[in-house]
């Protein structure tokens, strides 16, 4: 893993405390209604070759295998990996599913690969967007499209807002319409915007490169 992506993670993203916190809130990493939303929104269709960026314990990719697509889950947590990988196991789906360790500036997938790409609750984990992006742009093939989500606790409205409001500040930040610019300087058409999702308010960007 790129040194500068590993200092710029969480503090509790590190070391035994790390997988501690991860496995404490296994309940919420292993199914959530943001991830059945963040794929309904994404829409994999039978035969789609999909991209997970920071898929976790593979809530997402199981439920777009399930759907028909072929998923590459990209995680670079040792431990959210492994259980991805075993509970890919229990999945009839499971041989359109492949485990990877990465981070979305450096994606393991060849140019042109994916025909559909998400993410869910992960921009701010990012540290160069810029190159996160253009990897986005790279792996995505024509008329390929991405839709990115994630949580937006500085709002009043989210039931956790109390709990996790001002975060960002030591994450980086999440502004859909700088996403969205970016995006769109690497030749996607792209569009930001702030709406509910799974009932919670959250940050959305969708993007199509073109065909």
């Amino acid at each position: 893993m790129d040194v500068a992506h590993e200092q710029h993670r969480h503090d509790h993203d590190r070391g035994l405390l790390a997988e501690l916190h991860w496995l404490w809130k296994i309940r919420k990493f292993w199914s959530s209604d943001l991830n059945r939303a963040l794929v309904d929104l994404a829409d994999p269709k039978p035969g789609e070759r999909g991209l997970d960026v920071g898929a976790g314990m593979g809530p997402a990719a199981m439920l777009a295998a399930k759907r028909g697509a072929h998923v590459v889950a990209v995680e670079p947590s040792a431990v959210m990996r492994a259980v991805c990988r075993i509970r890919r196991l229990f999945q009839w789906s499971r041989r359109r599913i492949t485990v990877e360790c990465g981070v979305a500036e450096d994606l393991p997938v060849a140019g042109g690969s994916t025909e559909v790409l998400w993410a869910a609750n992960a921009i701010h984990h990012w540290v160069d967007h810029g190159l996160a992006f253009a990897e986005f742009a790279r792996v995505l093939s024509p008329g390929g499209r991405l839709v990115l989500v994630d949580e937006d606790y500085d709002d009043l409205e989210h039931p956790d807002h109390a709990a996790h409001a001002g975060h960002e500040a030591d994450l980086t930040p999440v502004d859909v319409d700088s996403i969205s610019a970016v995006l769109r300087g690497l030749g996607l058409e792209a569009v930001g915007r702030h709406e509910e999702v799974a009932g919670v308010p959250a940050k959305v960007v969708r993007a199509t490169k073109p065909a």
